[in-house]
């Protein structure tokens, strides 16, 4: 049974991630979010979601919410790098992040779709969110929070979405990405230190990582934010 059920896992995940590589050509057509991005972000996602789930062995749901949680970091991280290094002229992809923060945040929340699709596959809905249950549940009310605006950024991430909301509008949307952080962050810390839900043995490796990614983005806020108040100040 452990064999077969492992196997209809992959065929699921299989047949999901063609739909999302399907459905992806109407949100990759304008010029944030090109398909050969997508191509990149996704199969560097699927490739990293491999690794944790056959090589690590951590189990599938876990594996998309750990590469989801990178993809995020990787999001966040290039916002405040923008605004201490201008954006300029380069000829490699490296030096220009900026270009790819669309494709890293809707790959963000397909992976994190992923995580939260295979959990429900696993257990019913009504489990997820109880009242007490060693704080299992306020985790997962964190998580389901910030899924449902991360799938809203990622629905809006195209020229269409800014046409019909007007400029203003969408980056007040867009603007929620740091609250999706942070919740992200308190669903998976909260989850991996604090919950006594089933046989939970604590924290492991990456969630300690996890903690370092995410003082790491506040640290370069905060660096972000006095940069330009001592710009500012100068003139």
């Amino acid at each position: 049974m452990g064999m077969q059920s492992s196997w209809l896992e992959v065929f699921i995940i299989v047949r999901l991630e063609a739909h999302i590589l399907h459905s992806l050509k109407y949100i990759a057509m304008d010029g944030y979010n090109t398909c050969k991005q997508h191509v990149i972000v996704g199969s560097s996602a699927l490739t990293l979601v491999v690794i944790f789930g056959l090589l690590l062995e951590t189990p599938w749901p876990a594996s998309f919410a750990r590469v989801s949680f990178l993809l995020l970091f990787l999001t966040l991280f290039i916002g405040p790098f923008m605004r201490m290094k201008k954006p300029g002229r380069a000829s490699s992809p490296l030096a220009t992040p900026w270009t790819w923060r669309g494709e890293l945040g809707i790959w963000f929340a397909l992976t994190g779709l992923m995580h939260f699709v295979l959990l429900v596959l696993d257990r019913p809905f009504s489990s997820f969110i109880e009242i007490g249950g060693g704080g299992y549940g306020l985790a997962n009310l964190l998580g389901l929070i910030a899924l449902f605006w991360a799938l809203i950024l990622a629905a809006t991430s195209c020229s269409k979405a800014i046409k019909y909301l007007g400029m203003e509008s969408w980056k007040w949307i867009q603007s929620l990405s740091y609250v999706i952080f942070y919740l992200v962050t308190g669903h998976y810390v909260y989850f991996q230190f604090f919950s006594t839900y089933g046989d939970n043995p604590g924290p492991d490796w990456f969630g300690y990582t996890a903690v370092i990614m995410a003082i790491s983005i506040v640290l370069m806020q905060l660096s972000a934010f006095v940069l330009a108040v001592v710009k500012y100040r100068r003139g």
